[in-house]
């Protein structure tokens, strides 16, 4: 689906001591993010800054992130960062647009010289334009190859589930190598591996605690259950992240996954949310498909400002989450 564009890490080169091949050491930076009803708000004062987004987003160093409370905004509207400024294009890779997503992309593309896209999936109900899950990278160095909609169930009993249906979106990088003939010449080469992401919004817990622990129980069930009948189809290197809403590591939801071959890399519950109403949650999570050995190093990471006020105002309730994947040719390397 996407263009496949090479990429050059600034990353160290080892020589192997068998003399055949010079490979370039690269990790990738993954992360999510509950972006809080971004472009949803009309009132000026509740509208987080894009220019407070780009920010945050290039300090954490990101070549992917996972975004969720996305809204659709008109495909047709003029954004300009002011009146006398240039008309940013959109950079949204199928027709569902965000305004505030062009102008983040436009100023990443300004600071780090790299282009970037994002795609916003559809919910349940595909004509919905709010609370979306989206997915934003750096072109140079992903290329999205497919978006496959999971088969999920969105009902059990009374309960409905998968409001925001989940996707597995298959990317790939390129990494150079250097081989030598058995003549002694060198030759550079360039070889690709794939990533399988999975972006989850689960059922919040308004309405009630109980209720909605057992949605996403049933969520997660189902989930896998999609999941399991695809697996041979998409690539082993595979990462389900994005906002819970589980509020301890004891729910069914999260053993439900674990038990299916996954890897909870919040299992300690460290905050990912705040608001003065309801403190500090552990929503935001990042499962890495089990034994794996890209995820050897891969931890989640919680990114976070000092003063918690602030960053609710500019950027969101919810926090950063990330990992670091290894994007090695030869996953067997013992680096």
């Amino acid at each position: 689906m996407g263009r496949r564009i090479k990429y050059r890490s600034g990353a160290m080169e080892q020589k192997r001591t068998n003399n055949i091949k010079i490979k370039k050491m690269s990790f990738l930076q993954i992360a999510s993010w509950n972006i809080e009803h971004l472009s949803g708000s009309s009132r000026a004062a509740e509208k987080q800054s894009a220019f407070a987004l780009a920010d945050h987003i290039e300090m954490a160093g990101v070549d992917l992130i996972a975004l969720q409370e996305v809204y659709v905004t008109p495909r047709d509207e003029v954004v300009k960062l002011s009146e006398n400024q240039p008309e940013i294009e959109s950079r949204a890779f199928s027709e569902r647009r965000n305004s505030d997503l062009d102008i983040v992309c436009y100023l990443l593309e300004e600071h780090l010289k790299a282009p970037w896209k994002y795609v916003i999936l559809p919910n349940r109900r595909s004509g919905d334009k709010s609370q979306l899950c989206a997915v934003m990278w750096d072109d140079k160095k992903m290329t999205l190859e497919d978006v496959l909609p999971l088969d999920v169930a969105h009902k059990d009993g009374d309960l409905n589930l998968w409001d925001r249906k989940p996707h597995v979106l298959s990317f790939s990088t390129e990494i150079e190598v250097w081989r030598k003939s058995i003549d002694g010449e060198w030759t550079k080469e360039s070889e690709g591996r794939t990533l399988s992401l999975v972006p989850i919004h689960m059922k919040s817990n308004y309405g009630g605690v109980t209720k909605n622990r057992k949605v996403r129980a049933s969520e997660a069930v189902t989930l896998c259950e999609a999941l399991n009948k695809v697996r041979k189809d998409i690539d082993p290197s595979l990462i389900i992240l994005g906002d819970t809403n589980i509020l301890r590591n004891d729910e069914p939801a999260i053993d439900t996954i674990v038990e299916n071959g996954f890897i909870d890399l919040n299992n300690n519950d460290g905050a990912t949310y705040w608001s003065r109403e309801y403190n500090e949650s552990p929503f935001d999570r990042i499962f890495v498909a089990e034994e794996r050995p890209e995820f050897k190093y891969s931890r989640q990471y919680i990114l976070r400002s000092s003063d918690l006020g602030l960053h609710d105002r500019l950027l969101s309730d919810h926090y950063m989450i990330k990992i670091s994947v290894k994007n090695y040719v030869d996953d067997a390397d013992p680096r």
